[in-house]
């Protein structure tokens, strides 16, 4: 089987790549069905079905399953990035870290993404490659973002600590605290002041640490 990665290629997604209306169709498609049903339990026949297309046009887009799924975390991927705006270190130590961990929350922690977390991460025995197309692209990503702007930080005198990336890694944890486990499990995670207080005192507990 190639790898997801030279598949994706294939079908031609770049950041230059406009899909057209009948691929625009065939990617809403599958990513209802993935999200509803898993990528086992989706079929390119459900999915040529569903966009209302031929299976030689599904083909056409996308040469498996695997690189459509693969297209799909990409774009998830660049989406949420785009969602999830840097804050200027202008505004405030504190209000920049805060302006940063809502939005986190607002576009990670949804039902949304944690389902299509568990699609992913539900295939990590069989296709472990889309697990790490899925890392690359989004946490690590983040995490990197992050840690540019706790570097930026450090070098206004800010923050102290070694690693930007461990200090990021522990930033991002806080504030997200089990948002993550009550959102996965279908838990309600409680009235928005409450979010708002969770996320508040994960950046306390961060400033306690590297301020």
């Amino acid at each position: 089987m190639k790898s997801p990665s030279a598949d994706h290629a294939t079908a031609g997604s770049t950041e230059a790549h406009v899909a057209g209306r009948k691929e625009c169709s065939v990617i809403e498609a599958a990513r209802k069905l993935f999200l509803e049903q898993g990528f086992a339990e989706t079929s390119m026949d459900a999915i040529a079905r569903s966009a209302c297309v031929s299976k030689a046009t599904l083909y056409a887009y996308f040469p498996s399953k695997e690189a459509l799924f693969a297209h799909l975390i990409e774009a998830e991927c660049r989406l949420k990035a785009s969602r999830l705006q840097m804050p200027d270190l202008d505004i405030g130590l504190v209000e920049a870290l805060r302006s940063f961990a809502r939005q986190f929350v607002e576009v990670y922690l949804t039902p949304e993404s944690m389902a299509f977390f568990q699609a992913i991460s539900s295939e990590r025995m069989r296709f472990p490659q889309l697990c790490r197309l899925f890392f690359e692209s989004g946490p690590k990503n983040e995490l990197m973002r992050v840690a540019a702007l706790l570097e930026e930080a450090k070098d206004q005198g800010l923050l102290t600590f070694s690693d930007a990336n461990e200090a990021a890694s522990h930033f991002l944890s806080l504030v997200r605290g089990d948002l993550p486990l009550h959102t996965a499990l279908g838990l309600e995670p409680g009235a928005e002041a409450s979010v708002t207080a969770k996320v508040d005192a994960g950046i306390d507990a961060f400033l306690r640490a590297y301020r």
